[in-house]
């Protein structure tokens, strides 16, 4: 029999450091989830230390031991946003749609995604220049990438008409999505954003894909059937 004895195994949480480490996420996700709020609902400038920390319920000094600015907790949530985007790419991608579907499908990813506030807060400081150095342009330079991409693609498949620019509508569509939100933000609140999109997307792909495209397209609902759980709300 050896002499040996296997050190005592503690119940997954039951140590002095994973409790310290869960603490830790919580808390800096409890920030960042004030953060996203606070700068969904004002810009950087006017958006207050004081009603992030009033809204997380955390300490300032648990505040400053994971951020040591407000623009540091900024840069956080655009890093965060940027996570989303990604994410909805990937997502979209894998539910094997042809290029075009998979364009729309992204499109109520994003109509997802505005129910909180951390893609509109991100969109909100990246208009304010606090996307930082190594973000030029964002979200819109990868909205753009990601489309270009995709209408390629619809473009090799013989998915758009022959006039039809991929680049071109992929940046025409990047504008006609800023200009909805931008709109909608200022003239509702959001509530028409949906309804906005759908037809946007309705008057472009109608402009711009294969007729054979279109009636299958058509005969599954279109964009209205895409966007169908946000059409009604208000």
């Amino acid at each position: 029999m050896s002499d040996t004895v296997d050190p005592p195994r503690h119940p997954e949480g039951a140590t002095g450091e994973p409790p310290r480490q869960a603490r830790a996420v919580a808390t800096r996700g409890a920030i960042l989830a004030a953060a996203a709020e606070e700068f969904a609902a004002r810009s950087y400038h006017e958006a207050s230390l004081s009603r992030i920390l009033e809204r997380s319920g955390v300490t300032k000094g648990a505040l400053y031991f994971h951020f040591v600015s407000k623009e540091s907790i900024a840069l956080a949530v655009v890093d965060e946003m940027e996570r989303l985007c990604r994410g909805m790419v990937e997502r979209c991608a894998a539910l094997g749609l042809d290029p075009l579907r998979t364009a729309a499908q992204i499109a109520r990813e994003m109509q997802d995604a505005l129910d909180g506030p951390e893609l509109r807060a991100g969109q909100r400081l990246c208009g304010e220049g606090l996307a930082g150095p190594q973000r030029p342009g964002w979200p819109f330079a990868f909205w753009q990438e990601v489309f270009t991409d995709l209408f390629l693609r619809a473009d090799a498949a013989g998915l758009f008409v022959p006039a039809v620019d991929p680049s071109s509508f992929a940046r025409t569509i990047v504008d006609v999505s800023a200009g909805a939100f931008v709109a909608s933000l200022a003239t509702t609140e959001l509530t028409d954003l949906a309804q906005r999109v759908c037809e946007n997307w309705e008057l472009l792909l109608g402009a711009a894909a294969d007729p054979a495209w279109l009636e299958g397209w058509r005969a599954t609902g279109g964009m209205g059937a895409v966007l169908g759980p946000h059409l009604g709300r208000r």
